[in-house]
């Protein structure tokens, strides 16, 4: 595993792709990227340090896009207001436990945008926001790589497991195979008996 040592002949190009693709698809290019920097050349502590950077500045981005962007054309919408209306069990909820959905959702695929964006939309207090995308980035750059890692570790060891168990499968196959192609088993037995009916006379 690389973290410090640097690669002389590495082109900063493989990390600009990177932090690229970190901003394209946010956490789910975060996993490939550590599995390069645990196996290959890349370095570990710059790919995580540009995944909770990118993190954060697309949390502050969705959460402006809600506030700035589409906060007016969004409850300017009948059906939203009207689902508002007939769900305010759910609305309360969401305002109670807001940080910790905030929290949450980083870990639920598909849903930390759409609880960006509704954070902007119902103004959830930006620092309060902040804090706890802060909190669920901190966990995600620090978990990955050592989920990845025993991960690694593990697929080795099956994988050492398994060429033992051919090895032993191959062998007795082939005892299997010379026994009974080659009647070994019988002249075993019959020597055995043999040595036995001597040994009793």
């Amino acid at each position: 595993m690389r973290i410090f040592v640097a690669d002389i002949n590495l082109s900063m190009l493989e990390y600009a792709l990177i932090a690229l693709s970190l901003f394209a698809f946010g956490d789910a290019a975060y996993v490939p990227a550590v599995f390069l920097a645990i196996t290959g050349p890349l370095l570990l502590w710059p790919v995580m340090l540009m995944s909770f950077i990118a993190s954060n500045l697309m949390d502050m981005g969705w959460y402006l896009f809600g506030t700035k962007g589409i906060q007016k054309v969004f409850k300017s919408l009948p059906f939203i207001a009207r689902w508002e209306e007939k769900h305010p069990d759910l609305m309360a909820m969401f305002f109670k436990h807001q940080l910790k959905i905030i929290f949450w959702s980083r870990f639920l695929h598909g849903m930390g945008y759409p609880i960006m964006i509704l954070s902007g939309v119902y103004k959830v207090p930006f620092k309060k926001y902040m804090l706890m995308n802060l909190l669920s980035a901190i966990t995600i750059v620090f978990s990955v790589p050592i989920v990845v890692y025993l991960t690694q570790q593990g697929s080795y060891a099956i994988f050492n497991s398994l060429k033992t168990a051919e090895i032993v499968l191959v062998i007795a196959i082939v005892i299997i195979f010379a026994l009974s192609r080659f009647k070994i088993g019988g002249v075993i037995t019959k020597i055995l008996l043999g040595k036995k009916t001597e040994k009793s006379l």
